[in-house]
């Protein structure tokens, strides 16, 4: 019996020392929400920052949603009121983030009280390849709702995953001063310093497509984006929805793969900006980081559209050398667009041929 309970006492002791391990060394900074560590290493931003606003419920009422794309939309120009009532702008971008899971989000912070006043959501192909049940397998995008529902169900694969000896290296010599930018930057805004610099890239290049082709043919994901516009009018908040501008190599194999169909689902019920065009901007690589996140300069002249004045909406579409970048589509235009969308394409190849 002795021999019994000292082994007993000796494996609770093994299992406790690995689990304050892991909770130490905390690879998605589950452990470490409300201050985590920049490492190489991705935060869980969909738990991370759900987590965060929940706790701080009045903090912020004006969010931007979307995957890691929309995450370069600075706070520069967004409207700092709504009808006279000031507005605390965070943006709620996270890897690969679907319309399904930011229906949840917005589900979530209603039924926590979270103040809600404006919305902006970004969407585009990505919403046509990627299912919300393949992130709940994924430790770097499992829901913020998995740990709602069950505990122990969203925190197991996280004890079941040690850390890599990269990463234990870097949180044992992580130094928070070297990281205040980015700390401040993160709470204060959603996103990480470099997130707000306007550079373009130093020369032109041609980025391969960061299209994944269409894994999941019966994805609704419009009927997500429709629930969202839903729950919004409900509920008395102001949404924009607008599709990211997406880089021409990428663009081309998302039209290939149904995209243009997509946004003609998504126009049958709701009223949204088309940026996903063969405009200049996004033929020019400089405003991209590669072919799948463009830079915050172009996160600033979809602003621009959104919120400036008609002169400098009409600039911007001269410069784009396209009327269609960022019309507002909806169920009356959208056969007109996507015809037009589609003279752009047979345009843009039959130049390439020529040259």
């Amino acid at each position: 019996m002795r021999k019994f309970l000292l082994r007993c006492s000796i494996l609770v002791s093994v299992v406790s020392l690995i689990c304050v391990f892991i909770i130490h060394y905390d690879t998605y900074n589950i452990f470490h929400w409300n201050n985590i560590r920049f490492t190489s290493a991705e935060p869980n931003k969909n738990f991370v920052k759900t987590k965060y606003i929940i706790q701080n419920p009045n903090k912020f009422n004006a969010y931007i949603l979307g995957s890691s794309r929309i995450g370069n939309i600075p706070p520069a120009l967004l409207p700092s009121q709504k009808d006279g009532k000031k507005l605390n702008w965070y943006n709620m971008t996270y890897s690969m983030g679907l319309p399904s899971e930011h229906l949840l989000t917005l589900e979530t912070f209603l039924k926590n009280g979270v103040s809600i006043d404006m919305v902006i959501l970004g969407f585009d192909d990505i919403a046509m390849y990627s299912s919300i049940e393949e992130h709940y397998n994924q430790l770097l995008r499992m829901p913020y709702q998995v740990f709602e529902n069950n505990k122990i169900a969203f925190l197991k694969p996280y004890f079941m995953s040690l850390p890599a000896v990269s990463i234990i290296k870097e949180v044992t010599t992580y130094d928070p001063s070297e990281h205040k930018a980015n700390h401040n930057s993160f709470y204060d805004f959603g996103v990480y310093q470099n997130n707000l610099s306007y550079n373009l890239g130093m020369e032109a290049q041609s980025f391969p497509s960061a299209h994944q082709g269409v894994t999941y043919t019966q994805i609704d994901s419009y009927k997500d984006i429709e629930n969202i516009y839903k729950l919004c009018k409900e509920k008395n908040i102001h949404l924009i929805l607008l599709t990211n501008p997406i880089y021409v190599t990428t663009y081309i194999d998302s039209i290939q793969d149904g995209y243009l169909d997509f946004l003609r689902k998504v126009a049958q019920n709701c009223e949204f900006y088309n940026f996903s065009t063969l405009n200049n901007y996004c033929q020019d690589s400089r405003y991209y980081f590669e072919g799948s996140h463009y830079r915050p300069a172009l996160g600033l002249i979809v602003e621009k559209v959104l919120f400036g004045t008609e002169d400098e909406q009409n600039e911007i579409r001269k410069k784009a050398g396209d009327e269609l970048f960022g019309v507002k589509v909806n169920s009356e235009n959208i056969d007109f667009i996507i015809s037009e969308l589609e003279k752009q394409l047979q345009k843009y190849k039959k130049e390439l041929r020529l040259n």
